[in-house]
């Protein structure tokens, strides 16, 4: 009697089981009319409800979420009494659906805040859809998108969306189209197209579910073109920022809450680059995995107009710079680990670069971000070693272990005709801040350059020396004459971003000069006096040391206040000659500190020793 009561079992007394359920779901109120089945027996009738309401959530605004004239479904009647609710047939007609979701993220589909579990993926048990006269407006502030327009599913076109509206306040349009859901196996591949049209962004995906409307588990082609990476962004909601115009084409897989790109390849802006990459879920963490090849590579290409816009008006207001305002705060990257390998063949920059090539991996873990295996090619050289942010707590701290090996001093210096030779390096700085400028502002560690041999034009030897009679002599009978370049050292110790040489000198076959001053990384100002002498007794003085100012970017050189930004002249030279013989006639009062102690040969091997530990 009990199984044949099932068979009868009137569904109309489930009207007020159904509006409590639904309503306790969706922390809402639902409203049916109307609560019928076809037949008079049957374990899998097709129940029917009418007049179906479902008002907002509050937070939504006025109106229904769903408002549905007719709704059929075929379910066994053990499925609705048990809740397992899971039909293989649905006929909808005339059918409003409004899909909201605010800037926060908030979406009246997922009124609890619930995402998709790792897992247990139920298989898809719809096999036959029909739905007429039926409208879809979505309202999505955190895509900034919002589109309205008629839904449909026949056994003739299958699946079609077509709706207008904006993305990022321009005009859009979006398609979705998918196959017919009639009398299907609904665990059969199910194809389906996407296209965004907008000129925020154009982008398309084409691909197969693994079953009928089975979007946990698909695999999809997509091309995307916008001004920018951040647009893109709006849409997939992968942490991206913003660029240069990109255009980029792909393959991707997505299993329940795992993606997996299998290729991309494209542009942004002036950069070539191919990646493939897997993104996991555990919990609330996200664990990536990628590659990334660029075939060529601008910096400039990470930053988007507003982004140069504001680069320029810094660079108008403060000058050129050479430590960069990257920054490098990852309190937005909480919850995300991963390792990206990267490499760029060729490095492009507008306004010029000194990196050929670069590469790395960067590995994030709990906030704590190290590049490792950083590899940059010059056009002689390169420069290895680890970078390091900690930002588990405060500030970003940043810690950086550099080497530089194969430079020459013709292209660090600029000026080939007047110094040349290998140079070696060891950069250690560490500090606190939100960004490369701010955190080195504030830096403390060392800044060291060696180099063991090479050439320097027999004047500036001379001017290092502070020889003025053999300044003059070689001005005027061999200004190109050089002379062996045997050692200079620069070894910087910085503490709360000042740098001091500790020491700086240099030892020419005619001269031995050392250096003292310092150089303040806020605002990479220089002040530094190199006081010389010669090795054979020079006839007459010069009176001043040499003075390096003006900034990282752009040095300055003077001796005797006479600049020397460029190479000495027999004429720069003849104007120091005054002052020069004032001081050796007792005319010319010579401030005492200005020159300090007169330097003496060193050890070179032990200070280059000391400089690269």
């Amino acid at each position: 009697m009990l199984v044949l009561a099932l068979g009868a079992f009137p569904v109309g007394l489930l009207r007020g089981v159904v509006e409590n359920r639904v309503s306790a779901a969706l922390h809402t109120k639902v409203a049916v009319g109307s609560v019928t089945r076809d037949g008079v027996f049957s374990y899998t009738p097709v129940v029917a409800l009418r007049d179906v309401r479902i008002a907002q959530p509050a937070w939504a605004g006025q109106g229904d979420f769903v408002r549905v004239s007719a709704l059929r479904v075929r379910v066994p009647v053990l499925a609705l009494l048990t809740g397992r609710f899971r039909p293989d047939r649905i006929a909808i007609d005339g059918a409003r659906i409004a899909l909201v979701r605010d800037a926060s993220g908030r979406a009246n589909w997922e009124p609890d805040g619930s995402k998709p579990k790792q897992g247990g993926a139920s298989r898809p048990s719809l096999s036959d859809l029909s739905v007429t006269n039926t409208q879809i407006v979505l309202r999505d502030a955190k895509r900034q998108l919002v589109v309205a327009g008629p839904l449909s599913v026949d056994a003739t076109h299958g699946l079609r969306l077509a709706a207008k509206g904006s993305f990022r306040d321009t005009p859009a349009t979006l398609a979705l189209t998918g196959g017919r859901i009639a009398g299907i196996d609904p665990t059969a591949p199910y194809p389906f197209a996407v296209k965004l049209s907008s000129s925020a962004l154009d982008f398309a995906a084409q691909g197969t579910m693994r079953g009928v409307l089975d979007t946990r588990h698909f695999s999809a082609t997509l091309r995307a073109q916008a001004p920018t990476l951040k647009n893109l962004d709006y849409l997939i909601e992968a942490g991206l920022f913003g660029t240069q115009p990109i255009d980029l084409n792909g393959t991707i897989r997505h299993d329940v809450r795992d993606w997996y790109i299998d290729r991309l390849a494209g542009t942004i802006g002036r950069s070539r680059l191919t990646a493939r990459a897997t993104v996991h879920k555990y919990g609330i963490r996200t664990a990536i995995d990628a590659r990334i090849h660029a075939s060529q590579f601008d910096f400039d290409d990470l930053a988007d107009s507003k982004g140069r816009a504001e680069a320029a008006a810094r660079l108008a207001r403060i000058g050129p710079r050479v430590i960069p305002p990257t920054r490098i705060d990852l309190s937005k990257l909480w919850k995300t680990d991963g390792t990206i390998r990267f490499a760029a063949d060729h490095v492009l920059s507008k306004g010029g670069t000194v990196f050929d090539s670069l590469s790395g991996t960067l590995n994030l873990d709990n906030r704590m971000l190290t590049v490792s295996d950083v590899v940059a090619t010059l056009a002689n050289g390169r420069m290895t070693g680890t970078i390091r942010v900690d930002h588990r707590s405060g500030l970003p701290k940043l810690a950086i272990d550099m080497r530089l090996a194969g430079v020459t001093l013709e292209r660090l210096v600029g000026k080939p005709d007047m110094i040349g030779g290998q140079v070696r390096g060891h950069i250690v700085l560490s500090g606190q801040g939100e960004t490369v400028r701010e955190a080195l502002a504030h830096g403390s560690g060392k800044a060291a350059i060696v180099a063991t041999q090479g050439h320097v034009q027999r004047m500036i030897a001379d001017v290092l020396g502070q020889s003025l009679s053999g300044a003059v002599a070689h001005a005027i009978s061999g200004p190109s004459e050089t002379v062996p370049l045997q050692c200079l050292i620069a070894d910087f110790r910085g503490s709360n971003g000042v740098l001091v040489p500790r020491p700086l000198e240099i030892d020419t076959g005619s001269s031995v000069g050392r250096g003292t001053g310092r150089i303040v990384l806020d605002g990479e100002r220089i002040a530094l006096t190199l006081a010389g002498t010669t090795k054979s007794r020079a006839l007459l003085r010069i009176a001043d040391p040499i003075q390096v100012g003006g900034t990282l970017s752009a040095p300055s050189i003077s001796v005797a206040g006479v600049g020397a930004s460029d190479k000495p002249s027999a004429g720069g030279v003849f104007k120091v000659l005054g002052r020069s013989l004032g001081q050796a006639l007792g005319i010319t009062k010579i401030d005492p500190s200005a020159g300090g102690s007169t330097p003496q040969r060193f050890d070179c091997q032990a200070a280059v020793t000391a400089a690269l530990r």
